[in-house]
């Protein structure tokens, strides 16, 4: 099971090209495009591994938290939905 977790982790680390799109810009993106591109890129990535239940994420920025999101179930069989 860890292996499996790694594994999703690091691809997920790995595939985030909602993310490197912003890069190839000029611009510097707001803050709510950012969290937006992001939040479809993880949702598309645990699509893509349905073995993990549940996942947390912080980035922080300049010191301070920007992207803080639980994604999945915390408990599947009784319906309670992952928090931060």
């Amino acid at each position: 099971m860890k292996k499996a977790i790694v594994f999703a982790l690091v691809a997920l680390l790995l595939n985030s090209t909602g993310v490197s799109l912003f890069a190839q810009t000029n611009s510097n993106p707001s803050e709510k495009d950012f969290t937006a591109a992001y939040d479809a890129q993880i949702r598309k990535t645990l699509a893509t591994f349905p073995e993990l239940p549940s996942i947390a994420i912080v980035i922080i920025k300049d010191d301070k938290p920007i992207f803080v999101h639980a994604y999945g179930m915390a408990d599947m069989e009784n319906g309670v939905k992952a928090d931060t």
